[in-house]
């Protein structure tokens, strides 16, 4: 699967070169350079699609990845009203999975427009794409609902960096998101931003087996719990680099450490949970495996601050984490 996806972050990264704005250029670029292993990564998902449509599926994920990382940079950029321009910008991302949608004017309120139809044909490729899957039309409204909150859990998480009234919109917005009250708001907030549940739609779009009833259980088994673990993790990770560069954390929000690796351990509890009843359960569970190898197996995992929420969180994964993390380390040459 990896070649493939390659060989699409050539072919946009050539298009990329091309944006008539510099500002929106090197954007588009330090995406493709700084979080390219983003779209290598969430490429794992196609493993549940049939092989007779994975290369569809990985080229719709390709691109919606794509899109994600790219607005992800855009939105980091100041102006004057951070979270109604993220919220414009991201409406790019609702459109990515509604086919025949009419395109919105995603850069209104954005200093900089001039991308040279670059978001345009992103969007353009994931839904053709998406399009050709035989079960789409299945998993849309799912779709839709996953890509309507990751837009605006980036939306609302950039512009909480600006202000305390501003994260207090963060919060309102996101103990709206879901009625469990077993999450705290900040994780329903990191889970939301997240994008795996999309990818995990699509790829359930490409098995002509799929319902909506199914598609509704695979957003319900990766937010909050997985999606959570994911941006989580990924927090954890680059905690002292946002600590020194005053980038939001969502790790900030808890009182000690110790609830830290409580929650984490409960979350990836919850993820396994959520996961044994799908249908592709065993798959699912080896996507959710690689997310705790991934992040676990850095080197910044095993901080004084890290150090127990990684011993938790592996417990709670169980010992089918262990070989993935061995590997990583490898690959880490650690």
């Amino acid at each position: 699967m990896l070649p493939q996806v390659r060989i699409e972050l050539r072919r946009w990264e050539q298009w990329a070169l091309r944006i008539p704005d510099p500002v929106l250029r090197e954007g588009a670029l330090s995406a493709l350079r700084e979080k390219g292993g983003n779209v290598e990564a969430t490429a794992v998902f196609a493993i549940l699609a049939p092989r007779s449509q994975r290369a569809s599926a990985l080229r719709a994920m390709t691109a919606i990845q794509m899109a994600i990382d790219y607005l992800d940079t855009l939105s980091e950029q100041p102006g004057k009203d951070p979270l109604a321009d993220g919220l414009a910008l991201h409406d790019a991302l609702l459109e990515a999975v509604t086919p025949e949608a009419e395109y919105s004017n995603w850069y209104r309120l954005h200093p900089q427009s001039q991308d040279g139809g670059y978001l345009k044909a992103l969007i353009a490729a994931c839904q053709r794409e998406i399009t050709a899957l035989p079960s789409s039309k299945a998993v849309l409204v799912a779709a839709r609902r996953a890509a309507r909150r990751c837009g605006e859990g980036q939306s609302y998480t950039h512009a909480a960096i600006s202000s305390e009234g501003r994260r207090q919109q963060l919060e309102s917005w996101a103990v709206g998101l879901h009625s469990r009250e077993e999450y705290f708001w900040w994780e329903l907030a990191a889970g939301a931003s997240s994008s795996v549940a999309i990818h995990a739609l699509i790829a359930a779009a490409a098995s002509q087996k799929t319902n909506t009833e199914e598609a509704d259980l695979i957003d319900d088994a990766y937010f909050p719990s997985i999606s959570a673990l994911t941006v989580l993790l990924d927090d954890l990770i680059d905690r002292e680099q946002d600590a020194s560069s005053g980038e939001h954390n969502y790790l900030n929000y808890y009182p000690s450490n110790e609830m830290t690796a409580e929650r984490f351990a409960f979350i990836a509890n919850r993820g396994k949970v959520a996961v044994s009843d799908l249908r592709h359960r065993t798959q699912h569970t080896a996507i959710l495996m690689g997310v705790g190898g991934l992040y676990l197996s850095s080197a910044a995992a095993k901080s004084d601050y890290a150090d127990p929420i990684r011993i938790r969180t592996l417990k709670a994964l169980g010992p089918a984490v262990y070989p993935i993390l061995a590997a990583m380390r490898v690959l880490r040459h650690d």
